[in-house]
């Protein structure tokens, strides 16, 4: 009688953990998943650099762990896509710049990590933007597909876009070579003028942002435009109030460079250097790695300006 009386509460048992071990594993896994997102951002806080670096590459590895029981969960998808991409972009992009000029090893390594780093971030972020049908199908169609499935996408969805479109764009960066990537880059520009439409002040101004190192960043026959880089970063900053430092920062490192006003670009990166950090505690990791990068780049200015051009400033139209 008594084991009668169990059975059915054992049955029960089993259905609310998923009967097998790969649906409890699945059911752990989004567990697990919320909990990262929840946590996610003390490490954006965090004004320890290296402690938030080693932080962040345990992350990433349990984080893949993750994604091999369960490849489709959206949460386990966004995060890994904004890990891999934040990961390479704060960390591995200042050691590149750190070793520019320098020593060609470590320049050469931090480079391949940042196109591993990438092109993981891009994947990933696109299999996120896929869960939307539309967005999937016009993967494989023309430009005028591509923008009439973009519409499909509202502002509950930024988070995915931005990201998915942050990680996607840095991977197009360092491909700069591939034709393949090359013919992407329409796409891109598409995809962070829909978020602009939507919400243009999400992530401080992040559409603005990536827009303005997307349009200094390459030469004019590329899709270059410094009018368009300017007008993006000044719009990101004000967006900001001038605290999430990484604006300012990026104006230097591709406008100020791509018009070649050494006087800019010295102006905006002691501004950095003198700013506070903890202006904005929740950006504070970022903040810290853009008063490095800023630092960086003052240290390597004549790998970026030619020796005949001088250091003041240039006359504005």
């Amino acid at each position: 009688m008594k084991l009668k009386k169990f059975l059915p509460a054992f049955t029960a048992l089993l259905l609310v953990f998923g009967l097998t071990s790969c649906g409890f594993k699945k059911v752990a896994t989004k567990a697990s998943a919320q909990i990262f997102y929840d946590a996610s951002p003390s490490i954006d806080r965090e004004d320890d650099v290296e402690l938030a670096e080693q932080a962040s590459l345990g992350f990433l590895k349990m984080l893949e762990g993750f994604y091999t029981q369960n490849p489709k969960d959206k949460q386990v998808l966004f995060l890994l896509t904004k890990a891999y991409a934040g990961y390479a972009f704060g960390f591995t992009e200042n050691d590149i710049l750190a070793n520019k000029g320098g020593n060609q090893a470590a320049y050469d390594l931090a480079m391949a990590r940042a196109k591993r780093f990438y092109t993981r971030a891009r994947d990933y972020g696109l299999q996120l933007l896929s869960r939307n049908p539309a967005f999937a199908k016009a993967q494989e169609g023309t430009l005028d597909d591509f923008n009439k499935a973009l519409k499909t996408f509202g502002k509950a969805d930024m988070e995915d876009m931005f990201w998915a479109g942050f990680a996607w764009g840095n991977y197009l960066n360092f491909n700069k070579d591939s034709t393949d990537a090359v013919a992407e880059l329409p796409r891109i520009e598409a995809l962070f003028n829909r978020m602009i439409e939507l919400d243009d002040s999400y992530y401080f101004g992040g559409p603005h942002l990536f827009l303005g190192a997307f349009y200094g960043g390459r030469p004019k026959m590329l899709g270059g435009d410094p009018e368009k880089s300017k007008m993006n970063f000044e719009k990101a900053i004000e967006i900001s109030g001038g605290k999430y430092l990484m604006g300012p920062v990026s104006e230097a490192q591709y406008y100020a460079v791509q018009i070649q006003d050494q006087a800019l670009f010295t102006k905006l990166l002691t501004g950095v250097l003198a700013a506070d950090a903890a202006a904005l505690p929740e950006q504070r990791l970022s903040n810290e790695l853009a008063k490095r990068r800023a630092k960086i780049l003052l240290d390597k200015k004549s790998t970026f300006f030619s020796q005949s051009n001088p250091d003041k400033p240039k006359k504005r139209k």
